[in-house]
């Protein structure tokens, strides 16, 4: 996954970051386009979303645990036009790179809002996040915020020929639900008791929606804590919990846990360049022994787990050298994790092939990280 929202980056970079997967025979690229802090895919109804949430008017210095906050006053943003993105697609197609876009809802929406306060609870005004976390401010639930999202993903769809299209639906503080009169009306129409059950039925409609496109949804595990989902695909992050959850009812799930393939983290404790999170270090040896198949899953249930998948959140990462420094040498183990059978994994014989991996990182002129002990 490609977080292109905290820190935006031209098409020609996305095309550099698919040769890489391409070159460690990975097939799918989920393409993070819209959150708090940058609206990043041009919607042609509405063209606010990428002139007005397309940017923003200052950006934090520094981790966002800082204390006092630093700011860079620059305006700062971009995104992509949809002839950029049929560009990409296309190159992506030819490289057996398929993209699943990620639009997000209901939270992480606040560069959304800002362009378009009336689909909000409270009605604004907003401003464009500067800032890195979780923001109270989501979509409302009243029929005219369906419609726009309806619209929205009518272009979306026409873009990416994937059968799937992520909805996101994490971290969705329902505070405003909890004193929208709006949101309180549908709930009592829908006979809901609790505001998670709101969120089941936002997704819900969405997804019965993309059904009649031909699409089928993603969502990260959040989407699980309303009750009953329909058909969607759960994307497990918050450890293997909500994945081993979805599989037990039935449902498909990519395992994503942090623990081991949130990318954003260090790779060794000797952080010389300064970025990524450096509250946890995971190793590329850590990488490489994951399983994505809890053994607590029987044959039948472990029959639901789709794939894995590594994050690259962008909040402290602005540039293509500094991306490719956290994620590599990790995806040539995600690409063992992926692909080799457990049985079959041997961490010290990987070190051994992943010296000629090296030498093939130096001549594309891969900034990978060099640091890869354990310590």
């Amino acid at each position: 996954m490609l977080d292109v929202s905290r820190h935006f980056i031209p098409k020609e970079d996305v095309k550099r970051h698919i040769d890489l997967l391409a070159f460690h025979k990975l097939n799918i690229l989920h393409w993070h386009l819209t959150d708090d802090q940058g609206w990043r895919i041009e919607i042609k109804k509405y063209p606010k979303l990428t002139t007005v949430g397309g940017y923003r008017k200052k950006t934090i210095v520094g981790y966002m645990w800082d204390n006092p906050t630093e700011w860079n006053t620059k305006r700062y943003g971009g995104f992509y036009t949809q002839e950029d993105i049929k560009e990409v697609v296309a190159y992506a197609k030819k490289r057996f790179v398929e993209i699943i876009p990620e639009i997000e809802m209901p939270g992480h929406s606040v560069a959304a809002l800002t362009a378009y306060p009336e689909y909000s609870c409270t009605g604004g005004p907003f401003e464009v996040e500067g800032r890195w976390g979780v923001f109270n401010d989501i979509y409302c639930t009243k029929e005219s915020t369906f419609t726009f999202m309806q619209d929205i993903l009518d272009e979306v769809v026409e873009l990416f020929p994937s059968s799937y299209i992520h909805l996101g639906g994490d971290e969705a503080p329902r505070i405003r639900w909890k004193n929208c009169v709006h949101c309180q009306e549908r709930m009592k129409q829908e006979h809901l008791t609790k505001e998670a059950e709101l969120q089941t039925y936002f997704i819900n409609r969405i997804e019965n929606y993309l059904n009649t496109k031909g699409k089928k949804i993603i969502g990260w595990d959040e989407i699980l804590e309303g009750g009953i989902l329909q058909r969607a695909t759960v994307m497990s992050w918050r450890g293997e919990k909500g994945g081993i959850h979805a599989a037990k009812a039935g449902y498909d799930v990519i395992m994503s846990p942090n623990i081991y393939m949130y990318f954003n983290c260090l790779q060794s404790k000797v952080n010389e360049k300064k970025i990524g999170n450096p509250n946890r270090v995971i190793t590329l040896e850590k990488v490489y022994n994951y399983h994505p198949v809890p053994e607590v899953l029987s044959a039948d249930e472990a029959k639901h787990i789709k794939g894995v998948q590594a994050n690259l959140w962008t909040e402290y990462m602005s540039a293509l050298d500094e991306m490719e420094y956290m994620l590599y040498p990790r995806v040539a183990a995600l690409s063992e994790v992926a692909w080799s059978k457990k049985e079959n994994k041997d961490y010290g014989r990987f070190c051994t092939r992943l010296e000629s991996i090296r030498r093939h990182y130096d001549v594309l002129g891969v900034d990978y990280c060099k640091k890869i002990s354990n310590e």
